[in-house]
């Protein structure tokens, strides 16, 4: 029994604790105060249980009093007022003075239990014997003046443990007013004050009665909830992680496809999603019932999960990643292999066709799809996913197969590619989503090579500005531009064209009706788009102190989760984590100021899950 009291159970609880210390420090580092409290708790618990051992196998005095001393003293001076300042006792605007004053109660206690062990302490005694091993223990008399070493250090450590337990049994009892008996088994924070409180129990009791053997044993029960603390805290840290995903998703999207590309930025994001990085983009794009737009706003999340599927089967899982873009359209970033790996490249065809028989079957709809070309350098990406864009539009409109690689369509048939189809189309989307300065940059691209089109066939240039002109005028509508200004523009115009005789002429008057047509879709846009931020504000506003998601925002005014992502942002200048955080931060500052409740009563009502997580967030929000 000796040797497993006093040997085994202090190695595995102290190996337990050194676990815990290994696991925060890696895999879940912070800035705040608590966390730092519970690594020191957990690195001085260890050495307080693994010194046992120590202590016992060194040889006679003054080994094992040497040892004790330093442990207890850790005890005293550094795991009980860690344990206490971590509990979240006191206001943080008084927290530091409190801080010096616990911290000088537990020094004090360290140093008073040192002093009158060293003076009370004059051998050692044999505690076993195993294997040929001989195990010595400090001997401290009792009733032994002056110093009475045995009684003052006793005392010492019963007043070390009713502190310890003094204030994880305070947190307890905050804890269970805040939270169903259910419920309590499922915080980290109840676990944590229930080991610490098990823990100085048996310590009290194991000094009292002299049986140290008491609280080593406990120790492993102690060490027990501490790791199932920790299996929670792995729990949200995964949970936290799947709730970033859209987030850094959107983020990669905004990278590539719109925002100035930055290689750093973009590695890092792709290395949170534990991700290489890609160096090709695929483009699919799902239409509708009878060639329409997608109204379905859930297909998309279908594909996504067929795609991978199918992917899977060639592709580690490492090597590509799904991203859902507006429009009905799911981009791939892929890194292709090359060299002994290049053979794999033939089954992306294989399985895109796959992929797009399997979402004919099961989802009823039709699926275009256009790949760009491989690039080396992750600034590249960019090219990628406009020739990827440019091929699923020509697949869209040209091609019989419905899958195009940007190099085929040159292979097309020239008399085709000689008008410019691509540039034509992506003015006409610019003009159906309402941008006026895209439109513009389309405009000019469409124009350079109408341009070298009309120098060869002049003849054309009446019908095609005909043709031109009713294409942007069906964009609008669709796009929602009002129907009876749009057609009393063009039938003013229609009466202009007689007299356009040169392509020079012709861009100089249509770079103007461009953007006047682009304008009546984007006023559409703009008023319905203010107006669902304006909704969903109002809803976050109302709702901020629940566990809210984007989803359920999304959800509240109608729109798909990913399209509400990308709508907020573009609207409010920020994301919604950011806009939440603000608006339960404001709320917070708020309470301080007018409330007496506590940070922790305060953090849940407006919404945190975590006080230590809010602290830190209310510390960056107003630094």
């Amino acid at each position: 029994m000796s040797l497993f009291s006093n040997i085994i159970a202090p190695v595995v609880a102290g190996l337990f604790f050194l676990l815990y210390f290994v696991y925060f420090i890696i895999a879940n580092p912070s800035r705040v105060s608590s966390y730092w409290y519970f690594i020191v708790f957990l690195v001085c618990m260890s050495i307080f249980s693994l010194g046992r051992p120590l202590q016992l196998i060194l040889g006679p005095y003054p080994a094992p009093l040497i040892v004790v001393n330093i442990r207890v003293f850790l005890l005293c001076a550094v795991i009980a007022p860690v344990t206490i300042l971590g509990s979240d006792l006191f206001n943080r605007r008084k927290m530091e003075v409190r801080a010096v004053t616990v911290l000088s109660i537990g020094v004090l206690l360290g140093l008073t239990y040192v002093v009158f062990n060293t003076l009370g302490t004059k051998s050692s005694k044999t505690l076993f014997q195993f294997a040929g091993m001989t195990a010595f223990d400090n001997l401290t008399p009792e009733r032994n003046p002056p110093f009475y070493g045995r009684e003052v250090t006793i005392a010492v450590q019963v007043i070390t443990g009713a502190l310890m337990l003094l204030s994880s049994s305070i947190r307890l009892a905050r804890l269970k007013l805040d939270s169903s008996f259910r419920d309590l088994f499922k915080s980290k924070h109840f676990l944590f004050n229930g080991g610490v409180s098990i823990f100085a129990v048996a310590f009290i009791v194991g000094s009292l009665t002299k049986k140290w053997e008491i609280y080593y044993t406990v120790s492993i029960f102690s060490a027990i909830l501490f790791g199932w603390s920790v299996l929670i805290d792995v729990r949200e840290v995964y949970r936290n992680y799947e709730k970033l995903l859209p987030f850094i998703k959107e983020d990669i999207v905004d990278n590539v496809a719109f925002s100035e590309i930055s290689k750093t930025k973009l590695t890092d994001m792709l290395s949170c999603l534990g991700k290489v990085c890609p160096n090709t983009i695929v483009m699919i794009k799902l239409e509708g019932e009878g060639g329409e737009p997608l109204k379905e706003l859930s297909l998309p999340d279908e594909v996504i999960k067929i795609a991978t599927a199918h992917l899977l089967r060639v592709f580690d899982e490492d090597a590509f990643l799904l991203l859902p873009f507006t429009k009905g359209r799911i981009g791939i970033a892929l890194r292709l292999p090359s060299g002994a790996d290049a053979g794999k490249r033939p089954a992306m065809w294989d399985i895109l066709e796959a992929l797009q028989s399997e979402i004919k079957r099961s989802l009823g709809r039709s699926a275009v799809v256009g790949i760009g070309r491989s690039y080396d350098r992750v600034e590249d990406l960019r090219k990628s996913y406009h020739e990827a864009l440019n091929a699923q539009e020509y697949a869209e409109h040209f091609a019989n197969t419905g899958i195009v690689h940007v190099d085929n369509i040159s292979e097309q048939d020239p008399r085709i590619y000689a008008y410019p189809v691509k540039e034509k189309e992506k003015l006409l989307s610019q003009i159906k989503v309402g941008d006026p300065e895209a439109s513009r940059r389309a405009f000019s691209d469409f124009m350079e090579k109408f341009t070298r089109f009309i120098a060869e066939k002049p003849e054309a240039l009446g019908v095609r500005l005909y043709e031109l002109l009713g294409s942007m005028i069906d964009a609008a509508i669709l796009g929602g531009g009002d129907e009876t200004k749009l057609n009393e523009l063009v039938s003013s115009c229609f009466d202009d064209i007689s007299h356009v005789k040169d392509a020079q002429t012709a861009e100089q008057w249509l770079s103007q009706i461009v953007v006047e047509i682009a304008n009546l879709v984007a006023h559409v846009y703009e008023k319905r788009s203010k107006s669902l931020v304006r909704n969903a504000i109002k809803y976050i506003d109302e709702n901020y102190a629940q566990s809210l998601s984007y989803k359920d925002v999304a959800k509240e005014v109608f729109i798909s989760p990913s399209y509400f992502l990308s709508l907020f942002k573009q609207e409010t200048g920020f994301t919604f984590v950011d806009h939440l955080t603000t608006v339960r931060i404001d709320k917070a500052k708020l309470l301080l100021t007018t409330t007496e409740k506590s940070i922790a009563e305060i953090a849940y009502e407006v919404g945190f899950n975590n006080p230590n997580y809010f602290s830190s967030t209310f510390k960056n929000s107003v630094a």
